[in-house]
């Protein structure tokens, strides 16, 4: 690409993988970062097939797996023991899974990985505004005297600065934004030899209370230690009254809930502050770009983590844009269409994030709500779902993320196919 200039805010999943694939492309790529210094903090996820044979094509496989944990089915029950949730990935293919693996092993391996492919990574870079103009974007940053500096102009913007992103708001595109009122405590724990099952466990009480484990793996410091993402579920606004109730009512729920499987974890937690907050919104795009400027990853489209496709989403974004960079014409390259470029990108994405944000919107109320009715409904549907094939089909690729509608899969169909040659070859 002759080193166009395209210029990247945010250092999460979807601005690291896309840095590295537009850089191993030829644009020069500069990712400024708000945050003085990246560090390999944050909780657990669980990367899908589908951000796994992303994952593939950035030649970061083999290192996330060999620190990441194989988790082989979601499995919850209620407080009674009865089975509300049991997907297995086998029924999707054979051999396939999830990988637990903690978000600093895979920021860690993307950055380590951009770096390498000469992208200009820039931190305590905060960028105020941009102006778009005859051929190129601005950038500008707000100094303590209330001036702005120019940060350089540039072919193209990708915004990639989360659910909160301020540049989002400066796009001529139609938007809403509207914060979930629930939210999850978690936090990361050495793995209890007795309780390792290879499963993410879940304990539902109605649609209130949910508590879970989900295997972590190890870090890039520590390969010998496996960890295990714990997690409970709470409105926001009661998370002040959980704090002053103390620790031990609240082990006490937990115990009551999820029985003897908890007590290894809850015995090495002493202290609120080892328990972390994280609160979700809702994101919604008319379309994901305003001229030279194309927002990505949670930025354009952050959702619940109930379907947990965060990460996912934003692997699979990068790696679309790049096939859109991709069949850009090449006689063209110092005048690209980036309308017409987005609109590619536009076109391969729209199905997939239209059905999971459907999906998550809906599937949300039924584990975090204060309704019991909408738990009876869940329990009878996913009952039903379990001993029924298409059922267990459908629950089991939207999981994975290769679904594009609600009755039809098929979605990211090339990088599925490629996991499924490259997992077969890797064991």
């Amino acid at each position: 690409m002759n080193g166009l200039p395209i210029a990247i805010v945010g250092a999460g999943t979807a601005g690291l993988a896309t840095a590295i694939f537009l850089a191993r492309q030829g644009y020069a790529v500069r990712l400024l970062e708000r945050v003085e210094q990246l560090q390999p903090v944050g909780a657990g996820i669980l990367l899908q097939p589908s951000g796994l044979a992303v994952l593939q094509r950035l030649g970061l496989l083999a290192e996330c797996t060999a620190l990441g944990a194989p988790v082989s089915r979601l499995y919850g029950t209620s407080c009674q023991g009865r089975v509300i949730l049991d997907t297995r990935y086998h029924d999707w293919q054979p051999g396939s899974f999830g990988l637990g693996i903690h978000r600093g092993v895979l920021m860690t391996a993307l950055l380590n990985a951009a770096q390498r492919a000469g992208v200009q990574v820039e931190t305590g870079v905060a960028v105020s505004r941009f102006e778009q103009a005859s051929g190129h974007v601005r950038l500008l940053q707000e100094q303590a005297d209330g001036s702005e500096q120019p940060l350089g102009d540039f072919a193209a913007l990708i915004l990639a600065d989360g659910t909160r992103s301020t540049l989002r708001a400066q796009m001529q595109v139609r938007q809403w934004s509207r914060p979930y009122p629930w939210g999850a405590l978690w936090s990361m724990l050495p793995t209890s030899p007795a309780t390792e099952s290879g499963e993410l466990r879940q304990w539902y009480r109605g649609c209130r209370e949910m508590f879970g484990l989900m295997p972590t793996g190890c870090t890039h410091h520590a390969r010998q230690a496996s960890l295990t993402s714990l997690f409970w579920s709470l409105p926001l606004n009661e998370h002040e009254s959980w704090r002053n109730s103390g620790l031990q009512a609240w082990k006490t729920r937990v115990r009551n809930l999820a029985g003897e499987a908890s007590e290894a974890y809850l015995q090495q937690i002493d202290d609120p502050a080892q328990l972390t907050l994280a609160a979700y919104a809702d994101v919604r795009m008319q379309r994901w770009s305003d001229g030279r400027v194309l927002a990505i990853g949670d930025c354009a489209h952050a959702m619940s983590p109930q379907l947990g496709q965060g990460a996912n989403m934003a692997l699979v974004d990068a790696a679309a844009l790049a096939d859109a960079l991709g069949e850009a014409d090449d006689a063209a390259q110092d005048s690209l269409d980036w309308n017409a470029i987005f609109a590619r990108y536009g076109d391969a994405r729209r199905d997939h994030l239209r059905y999971y944000r459907q999906a998550s919107r809906l599937l949300t109320p039924l584990f975090q709500s204060n309704s019991n009715t909408l738990a009876v409904l869940r329990d009878i549907a996913l009952m039903l779902a379990r001993y029924n094939r298409f059922g267990r089909q459908h629950a089991v690729s939207t999981l994975v993320g290769a679904r594009g509608g609600w009755l039809w899969s098929g979605a990211q169909k090339r990088e599925l196919h490629a996991w499924k040659g490259e997992r077969e070859a890797w064991e």
